[in-house]
């Protein structure tokens, strides 16, 4: 019986193997030309590793089927797992020894991220068990404790995470430093027993930047109801009363921070809530108030429940007189053709790029992590973000004055990112690797460049064409008005 279930099992990851590797054909492909195989030859590499995966999985469910009739085909069929189970790891480890991580697509979009230690234990997990299926049940004390051993090396360290971010589990203690060089701890955020709100933000991010006004004002405005901290993962800033420093990210890693602005609500030591997004962290903020034990709101605490924090104090009686006709925060809005999301996404506005090593048509382009308001023509279910894959879309949370439009010749190549699946970096959560479509022929449009007319053929940017941008700007525009919230357009380029 134990070697009925174990082959099971084996028969069953093999099944689910192939069948999301050809349900996520593309990206079973990129897997494979990653490790150095051709790009056509990989399509081929990978329909024959679907197929190898199937008929492994047909020969031991078969033997379950048969209740060990099958005994034979069995062993062969778990030797051939174990040949190729250990064929992957092989892969894995050679890649994390020369320092880089593989794109795993070992089950498609089930289990798409970077290929690691996690990988090696999970196959090894099965190797145990392909290992007793084809020894027919012998050494199963030995057998069974290095299974279990690499289970746990292997769905471990998820199920920890998730354990330590529940509500109500202790909050990870903290030793950074302000920049003044003064070291916090979480018991010294805490001393005056009053909700703590952590801030998470980093250089770079134009959607922290934009939340910057406010989270001054819950600083200042709140502070007899509950303590808002910034934690940076750069240099601090002078225009922040509280703001830590964590250039080596491990309170971001603590706190199971991916992407920026996010926060995370503790009280009496206890980690209540998180949330990312400007506007998920307001609400987390109103949360923080609630739970104050003290009575008395300031008067910008008021004004700013009352606008749902739509804006900062200079435009909030605004705000708040347009509340009544627009809602406060639109999770998704359709206008014309495209979707308009407050989610995570890749900014690509900015982004270089570089041609793919192992496909022609795609740039591989440097995108950022943001959490706000953007549009693509994908709604919003398609581009929530799953696991360390998120999508790009366009948005101009991230502009200020440093940014111009260039507009770039027709023979000047240029990446388009719009909707593309993108991998968030795992030793940086603020960045993103795109897979973005090479455009060959046409005028493009660009936010990068610096007005520099020089770069447009000495780097790929990410661009769109001229009837790609007029309408994103019109579409843009379109949707922020409705939720009333503002919107700024980069000028173009000085002319030359």
């Amino acid at each position: 019986m134990k070697v009925l279930l174990a082959q099971a099992l084996l028969g069953a990851m093999f099944a689910v193997a192939a069948a999301s590797k050809l349900a996520d054909r593309d990206g079973a492909r990129r897997a494979i030309a990653a490790v150095g195989v051709p790009r056509r030859t990989a399509a081929v590499v990978g329909w024959g590793l679907a197929c190898a995966e199937f008929a492994v999985a047909l020969a031991l469910l078969a033997g379950v089927w048969l209740a060990g009739r099958a005994t034979g085909y069995s062993a062969v069929a778990a030797t051939v797992a174990l040949v190729m189970l250990t064929g992957f790891s092989a892969v894995v480890l050679a890649s994390l020894a020369r320092g880089r991580a593989l794109e795993c697509h070992c089950f498609g979009r089930l289990s798409s991220g970077p290929a690691g230690w996690s990988t090696l234990a999970r196959n090894a997990f099965f190797a145990a068990l392909a290992v007793f299926v084809a020894l027919h049940g012998h050494f199963g004390g030995p057998l069974a404790a290095i299974a279990i051993a690499m289970l746990a090396l292997w769905l471990g360290p998820a199920l920890y995470a998730r354990w330590t971010a529940r509500p109500g589990a202790p909050a990870a203690d903290l030793a950074l430093p302000d920049r003044a060089g003064h070291i916090w701890t979480l018991d010294r955020l805490q001393e005056d027993r009053r909700p703590l709100v952590l801030v998470f933000s980093q250089p770079g991010c134009g959607a922290c930047d934009a939340l910057l006004p406010e989270v001054l004002g819950w600083q200042r405005d709140l502070p007899g109801r509950i303590t808002v901290a910034v934690i940076n993962a750069g240099a601090a800033s002078d225009a922040v009363p509280l703001e830590l420093v964590d250039e080596r990210r491990a309170a971001f890693a603590a706190y199971h921070i991916t992407a920026t602005p996010s926060a995370v609500l503790i009280d009496a030591g206890r980690r209540l809530d998180a949330a990312s997004g400007a506007g998920p962290i307001r609400e987390l903020v109103d949360r923080a108030v609630r739970l104050s034990t003290q009575s008395t709101f300031t008067r910008r605490g008021l004004l700013r429940r009352a606008s749902a924090g739509l804006a900062s104090a200079g435009v909030l009686p605004v705000a708040a007189a347009c509340a009544a006709d627009h809602p406060s925060n639109a999770k998704a809005l359709q206008v014309e053709d495209v979707w308009m999301c407050e989610q995570t996404f890749a900014l690509c506005t900015t982004a270089p790029c570089v041609p793919s090593p192992t496909d022609p048509t795609i740039s591989v382009c440097d995108c950022v992590v943001v959490n706000g308001n953007s549009i693509g023509s994908k709604n919003c279910t398609e581009r929530a973000q799953s696991g360390s894959k998120i999508r790009s879309a366009f948005s101009t949370v991230n502009i200020n004055t440093n940014f111009a439009v260039l507009s770039c010749p027709s023979a000047a190549p240029w990446a388009n990112c719009l909707d593309v699946e993108c991998e968030i970096d795992p030793r940086n959560p603020a960045r993103a690797k795109c897979q973005c479509v090479t455009v060959k022929t046409g005028p493009s449009i660009t936010f990068g460049g610096g007005c520099d007319t020089a770069t447009c053929t000495s780097t790929i940017w990410s661009a769109a064409s001229p009837e790609m941008y007029q309408a994103g700007m019109r579409q843009l525009r379109t949707a922020m008005d409705r939720v009333g919230k503002p919107v700024t357009f980069p000028p173009p380029c000085p002319a030359k």
